[in-house]
Order: C-alpha cells, then structure tokens, then sequence
C-alpha cells in the first residue's frame, strides 16, 4: 500500500483510463511509469499532481514521441476521454453525455471539472449559436491541448463533430473556443 497523498490529487480512476485502458501500458512503457510513481498493475486511489505530469510526459515519449508536445497532449486528451470511459466511475459520466446534448454538456464543464481535486477556475461563455468559451485560470498545472482533446471527444459523444480550438495560453490559464 503507498503512503497517503497530499496537496493536489489526481484520481486513480483517471490513470486506470489512461494509462491502462486506453494506452494499454506495458514493458517499457510500465517500467517508465514505475519510474515515476505509478504501477499499473495496482492503481491506487489518487496521486499527487507531480506524479500526473510527469506520467503524462513519459506517455508523451513513449507513445506520440513523433508529435510535438502540443499534439502529443492533445491526443493524450482524446485517448483520456476513451480511457475514462471504461473505467466505472467514467461510464457513468460517459452514459450521461448523448442524452445532455451539446450545449448543455459545454454549459456543464465547470461541474465536470471537480472530478479534479483542484479548485480552479472555469467560466463558459456563449458567443453565439453552437460556439463557447471556455475560460480556465488559476491553475497551476494548465494543459490546454490535453483539455481540448478530452472535450473534442465528449462533444463528439453528445452527436455532433466539434471544433475546438486553444485561443490563449498562459502559465496558469487558458481559453478554449468550442463550435460544432
């Protein structure tokens, strides 16, 4: 058993969906994961933040290394989004999301976002017929591609095919532009 975690967490669920049911880790690529805090033979029930990022940056050179960091997370998201929902926690999320639609799925975003330990901040805005804003601040550990991709994939499971564009980057927030 590993020792409790402290600050900000990450669920387990979230690294069972990537980790293991969607990239499938093994060989190597578990034994870079071990390296960095996390046995994908036993996933415990959360993380701190640190061991998030850098499981994300060894998927990252292990699995999209031809992709540059951007792209590589974007992917990371979609592959996050078809992860989670085979986990149990995230079929729940998962059933829920063709019946929302999309708007309603986009007006949700702030409340999806605490499944995250973290209390940062996320405010939608509409700038017209089928095309949001989605405003992220204080958040120390901002990926706004990883985001992108994860919300690209739930878009595409309330019916529609989105297009969703990072339209800022900064240290510890960002803004994404959702249209379908």
């Amino acid at each position: 058993m590993s020792a409790p975690v402290s600050g900000r967490v990450t669920q387990g669920s979230f690294f069972e969906g990537l980790f293991v049911r969607a990239l499938g880790a093994e060989g190597a690529f578990a034994d870079a994961l071990r390296a960095v805090g996390v046995d994908v033979r036993r996933i415990q029930p959360g993380y701190p933040i640190e061991v998030w990022n850098e499981a994300l940056e060894v998927a990252w050179k292990q699995c999209f290394a031809h992709l540059d960091r951007e792209s590589a997370y974007r992917e990371l998201g979609r592959q996050m989004a078809y992860g989670f929902a085979r986990t149990l926690v995230g079929r729940v999320v998962d059933v829920s999301l063709p019946l929302l639609g999309p708007e309603r799925f986009v007006q949700r975003i702030p409340s999806l976002n605490k499944l995250d330990s973290y209390e940062y901040q996320v405010r939608v805005e509409p700038l017209g017929e089928r095309h949001f804003r989605v405003h992220y601040w204080n958040d120390p550990d901002a990926k706004p591609d990883f985001m992108a991709g994860l919300f690209e994939v739930g878009l595409r499971k309330t019916g529609v095919q989105p297009v969703v564009t990072v339209t800022k980057r900064e240290p510890k927030a960002f803004e994404l532009e959702m249209s379908w």
